[in-house]
């Protein structure tokens, strides 16, 4: 399971309320559909279709005193996260498991329902797209691609 750190995202950031009718990963991208019964969550389901309202998932930080380790976590069908509305400038890093293809400095990325997909071509214009800048590693969760949001 992806293991995400919100490396550049800004205090204004604009933040989804989200549930789902299944458990979801952290890093997943997500489309919102309507708005729920409680008036401030959107039912979310796991998508990379560009045409959707597509945020991205990642809730960990809402995980109070529970045992579960951070890199296992998965949000539970039926509790509330957050999704996070990115914009051009936004740094994320994440896991290698939530990054299909092979993950390597100046590889470009698109959203998927998984996380985040290396393509050959070119990245989705005027969507959700992103570029690897870096290759880091994290102490716990070990390698991560770092990427750079254009929106």
């Amino acid at each position: 399971m992806a293991y995400v750190i919100l490396d550049k995202i800004g205090k204004d950031q604009h933040i989804e309320s989200i549930v789902s009718a299944t458990d979801l990963v952290n890093g997943q991208f997500v489309a919102l559909g309507a708005l729920q019964a409680d008036g401030e969550a959107r039912l979310a389901t796991a998508s990379g279709d560009q045409t959707k309202e597509l945020v991205l998932h990642v809730s960990n930080g809402l995980v109070y005193g529970d045992r579960e380790n951070e890199l296992d976590f998965k949000l539970k069908a039926g509790k509330v996260g957050r999704g996070y509305v990115l914009r051009t400038g936004n740094m994320v890093s994440i896991t290698f498991d939530g990054v299909t293809g092979t993950p390597a400095v100046g590889a470009k990325v698109n959203p998927s329902d998984k996380g985040f997909d290396v393509i050959d071509g070119a990245e989705t214009a005027g969507k959700i797209h992103g570029e690897i800048i870096a290759i880091d590693i994290d102490a716990i969760a070990g390698k991560m691609a770092v990427i750079r949001i254009s929106a």
